[in-house]
This record gives structure tokens, C-alpha cells and sequence, in this order.
């Protein structure tokens, strides 16, 4: 199974990016790719992706300087937690790879997404920026998909 999962609270603004990127993909994805939107908690992040062959989760980030909108590829290694100014959420995927390893739940590969956000408060809309790199990031993901498989078989080459 693969598994692409947007993390994010669509109603605070950029933190909605993941959430977005997951609708722009609708529709676009090769069969068998489960789409999926949660607000980041660790238990739910792992539990949506524990037996995936591949999980690509897309996050919005803060970082220092800011360039809202720019997207960053990283591994389950440098991904944020909690602690550290890049992470949106009270606790972030970076706890959730810790447990996950913990109690051996994680997918066969671990991708994660982030797209730089500038606005955090109330609010359903995302910044400019931050909208105009949805679609970026959903080819990015349609890529590494298309890359994973054969057109004539539909199994993964890694």
C-alpha cells in the first residue's frame, strides 16, 4: 500500500497546505495510492501510515529566514519535532517517527514534504505563496509516484 497523507488544520491558514496538496491529488494518483488528511497526533499519523510500503506526508512548516511557499524534501531523520521552530503543531511528525520506530509501526519508506508557511492564526485561506505551491507540490508527489512504478506491471521498484 502507499499512502499520501496531508497533516494540517485547514481552518489556520498555511498549516492547511498538507490538507490541500492531499485535494489537489485527488483524482490525479495512480490506483492503490490512499489519499488521507489528519491534524498531525502522532498516534494517527502512524496508525494511517503502519504497514504502507510507502508513505509521502505533506506538512506545513515554519522556518527561519522564511521563504513562504518553498517546498523542502526530507527524510523521517530531519523531521522536526515539537521543540524546535520548524514544526506547526503541539507535537509533530518528528515525535510521531520516534514512537512509530518505538513500536515498530513505520511504513517501508518514510518521505515527507514540507511547504514553508507564513501565517498561522484563524483563518481558511491559505497565503498566496503558500496556494501557489500546492500545485508544485502535488507534481512533485505525482513524480516520485510515477518513478515507483512500471507502467506495464504497477509494482514498486525500490
Amino acid at each position: 500500500m502507499t499512502i499520501v497523507i496531508g497533516v494540517g488544520d485547514r481552518f489556520r491558514r498555511d498549516d492547511g497546505a498538507g490538507p490541500a496538496v492531499v485535494e489537489a491529488l485527488r483524482g490525479r494518483m495512480p490506483d492503490g495510492v490512499v489519499p488521507a488528511v489528519t491534524d498531525g497526533e502522532p498516534a494517527r499519523l502512524i496508525e494511517l501510515w503502519a504497514g504502507a510500503d510507502l508513505a509521502i506526508v505533506v506538512d506545513a512548516v515554519r522556518a527561519e529566514p522564511s521563504r513562504p511557499g518553498r517546498l523542502h524534501e526530507i527524510g523521517p531523520d530531519a523531521a522536526p519535532r515539537s521543540g524546535g521552530a520548524a514544526s506547526s503543531h503541539a507535537l509533530g511528525l518528528g515525535e510521531a517517527v520516534a514512537l512509530g520506530r518505538a513500536v515498530e509501526r513505520m511504513p517501508e519508506t518514510l518521505r515527507v514534504l514540507a511547504v514553508e508557511g507564513a501565517e498561522f492564526g484563524w483563518g481558511c485561506e491559505l497565503t498566496p505563496p503558500v496556494a501557489a505551491a500546492v500545485e508544485e507540490a502535488a507534481e512533485r508527489i505525482l513524480a516520485l509516484l510515477a518513478r515507483r512504478r512500471t507502467p506495464f506491471e504497477g509494482r514498486d521498484l525500490a
